[in-house]
């Protein structure tokens, strides 16, 4: 490991540590959950450098501030207590195996996969806690009948604007500071939204292994891969 490297890992690791504590305290993570985002954070400064690590900082204090707005309204174990590392996880794995990719191969398609993982996995928070605040009541996605709030692949018009605008966020903050294209990161982050809510209409809970954590996850590889594809 070079001394560059090592380095960037222990400022990663310092920062993180920070940045998960003071969520912790706001209760926007579990410890767990706190423990898992300082181990996110510190591979993706460590092998990513500044820029990713200010991308996936946008994600995670946007997310953050959007799941503390009107949480008395909300009624997911989150909004109560925290995202826990099974979350955290899921949407943070992908875009940290791409920060280590590009850290081997140095290729442009990492950092694509990487903008693309974070605006997918941002699309999809900010539909779920904007949508939750809506007045109509959700769809499911593949019937457009009405379902209660926080039904898997129940949408929202409000909640899926607001997605679309979340994955904008990322794909020009990108733009920015990874220098990635705008609309395959955008395309790859709202194509990855409508994938979660269509998984989670049709297969979340029914398939055993597969619960809301593992579509994330899932949603998040397609958004990385799609940014890809369409760069």
């Amino acid at each position: 490991m070079s001394s560059v490297l090592l380095l960037q890992l222990l400022v990663g690791f310092a920062g993180a540590i920070v940045v998960a504590f003071v969520a912790r305290r706001m209760k926007v993570l579990t410890t767990d959950g706190a423990i898992a985002a300082a181990i996110i954070g510190t591979i993706i400064y460590g092998f990513g450098g500044w820029s990713t690590a200010a991308l996936l900082l946008l994600f995670f204090v946007s997310s953050g501030l959007l799941t503390r707005v009107q949480s008395h309204r909300k009624f997911h174990p989150e909004h109560r207590r925290g995202r826990s590392a099974d979350q955290v996880l899921a949407n943070g794995m992908v875009a940290a195996l791409s920060a280590i990719w590009y850290a081997i191969s140095q290729s442009p398609a990492a950092v694509s996969a990487f903008a693309g993982a974070v605006a997918a996995s941002t699309a999809d928070t900010w539909a779920t806690e904007v949508g939750l605040l809506a007045a109509a009541p959700p769809r499911l996605i593949t019937t457009l009948r009405e379902v209660p709030p926080g039904t898997s692949g129940g949408v929202t018009w409000l909640g899926t604007v607001a997605g679309i605008v979340g994955a904008a966020a990322i794909s020009f903050a990108a733009f920015y500071w990874l220098r990635t294209p705008v609309v395959p990161v955008l395309a790859g982050g709202v194509l990855a939204m409508v994938l979660d809510s269509v998984l989670g209409a049709t297969i979340e809970g029914r398939v055993q292994i597969i619960d809301n954590n593992g579509v994330n996850f899932a949603a998040s590889i397609v958004g990385a891969v799609l940014s890809v594809l369409l760069a």
